[in-house]
């Protein structure tokens, strides 16, 4: 990792906080997407330095320039996840051996009340994929990204309307990355 404070050396944290277990996988996952949006407004030449950036100024440019693309709540969870994020990192650039990150708690599996919401069907394994606990009326599908690379989405209704196509549809251009 470098060692400039830049959102680059910033989102090289993040994959390595969730690689070595400093924090969950998908909250790093979900910090990054963050950042890269709200980042992402920024033009080359601004690349800044994350101890002294106007992040304040920064994700008021990203809710002006993106309204139309998000929905108020959303703008306002990338603003805040964004500010973790840059927190998090600062925070652990002070001081590695300290950091740690607080997770919600949680209640052990086997000590949670049985849902009685809607029955489920397990999905059989694959070599890639352990059994997957899907509700009825929903199914599984597989899709290759590129090669080695497959996207395995669960859980879709069997009624999924094209609205509902598009949201998601929406949502994964979200999480994309611009090279």
């Amino acid at each position: 990792m470098a060692n400039d404070y830049s959102v680059a050396d910033m989102l090289e944290f993040l994959a390595h906080a969730s690689q070595r277990g400093l924090m969950p996988a998908a909250t790093a996952q979900a910090l990054a997407v963050a950042c890269r949006n709200v980042f992402g407004i920024l033009g080359e030449d601004e690349v800044t330095d994350l101890r002294t950036a106007d992040l304040d100024g920064i994700i008021q440019r990203f809710t002006n320039k993106r309204a139309k693309e998000f929905n108020p709540t959303s703008l306002k969870e990338y603003a805040r996840r964004a500010r973790r994020a840059v927190d998090l990192y600062l925070q652990w650039r002070g001081n590695p051996a300290d950091f740690s990150v607080k997770t919600r708690a949680t209640t052990p599996k086997k000590d949670r009340p049985k849902s009685s919401s809607q029955p489920t069907r397990t999905v059989e394994a694959d070599v890639d994929h352990p059994p997957t606990q899907i509700p009825f009326g929903g199914y599984q599908s597989a899709f290759p990204v590129r090669p080695g690379r497959i996207v395995t989405i669960s859980n879709l209704p069997e009624d999924l309307s094209k609205a509902e196509a598009e949201r998601l549809a929406n949502f994964i251009r979200m999480l994309s990355v611009e090279k």
